[in-house]
């Protein structure tokens, strides 16, 4: 009876194994997963979305990346319009800048004729006369205001090139000035300047109300540097008044920054040491 219930339980020990043999052998290998398969529709509303997004950059950088405006060199006369493309916001230039030459025909004569000497290379210093960004107003800067000047009259008689040319002696006279003040930026002084010398017919008379002019105008703005508490710039501009006149129209006005003295104080004696 044992051996018949051993052989029994060994018969039921290798039908388990038989059936745990057949199972492994039935589970299939893990399949691959397919490709997702993308549809025409799908294919088209990529497409669509990508050329609107696109349409849609360019006319922003077309209409509110576009930059422009003129520039002025006070050392060469020279003037010249500048344009292209940035990124809104960033200011990221993506152009290159294109620039076209729009010198007065006045500048133009001040050079020929000399009474403006540029320097032998090409110009390196340039003052903005307009800027425009986008579909916005142009904005102008103060060489603008030097710019009309050259520009009034077209070249007709009331015109400073024809005023140049009538009283060659006045040109070789005030045009140095000019170009002293342009690479001073000062051209907030111009119009007055060359409204008060226009009647001028004389050479000394001229130098003389060139003079006084500034002299007046220099005062002013030293002052008001040193009212708003902008002593740099009010020193600069007394150092550039310096090289015009002598040293004592700063003295003889007071423009001069006062040094600021320590008070000393005075020596301690015996007793004071004594004392706690």
């Amino acid at each position: 009876m044992r051996q018949v219930r051993l052989s029994r339980t060994g018969d039921g020990i290798l039908l388990k194994h038989l059936q745990v043999f057949r199972l492994s052998n039935d589970v299939s290998p893990p399949r691959r997963s397919q490709p997702r398969r993308i549809s025409g529709p799908q294919i088209w509303i990529t497409v669509i979305s990508s050329i609107v997004l696109i349409l849609l950059l360019w006319a922003v950088i077309f209409t509110m990346g576009h930059v422009e405006g003129e520039e002025f060199s006070p050392t060469h006369f020279r003037s010249r319009t500048f344009s292209f493309y940035e990124i809104p916001i960033i200011h990221w230039q993506i152009t290159p800048i294109n620039r076209t030459t729009t010198t007065p025909s006045t500048a133009v004569l001040l050079t020929q004729k000399n009474w403006i000497t540029p320097p032998g290379t090409p110009p390196a210093i340039w003052h903005i006369v307009s800027l425009r960004h986008g579909v916005g107003e142009s904005k102008d800067d103060d060489a603008a205001l030097l710019l009309r000047q050259l520009r009034n009259g077209g070249g007709g008689s009331d015109s400073w090139s024809q005023w140049s040319q009538d009283h060659p002696e006045l040109a070789k006279a005030l045009w140095p000035t000019i170009a002293k003040l342009a690479e001073r930026e000062l051209y907030v002084l111009m119009p007055r300047l060359l409204e008060i010398v226009r009647p001028i017919t004389n050479v000394e008379p001229l130098r003389v109300t060139i003079a006084g002019y500034l002299r007046q105008e220099y005062s002013s703005l030293i002052r008001d540097m040193r009212a708003a508490g902008r002593d740099d710039l009010a020193d600069a501009l007394l150092a550039e008044a310096a090289e015009d006149e002598n040293l004592s129209f700063a003295k003889e006005k007071g423009l001069a920054k006062e040094p600021v003295l320590k008070k000393e104080s005075a020596p301690r004696t015996d007793q004071d040491a004594a004392s706690p």
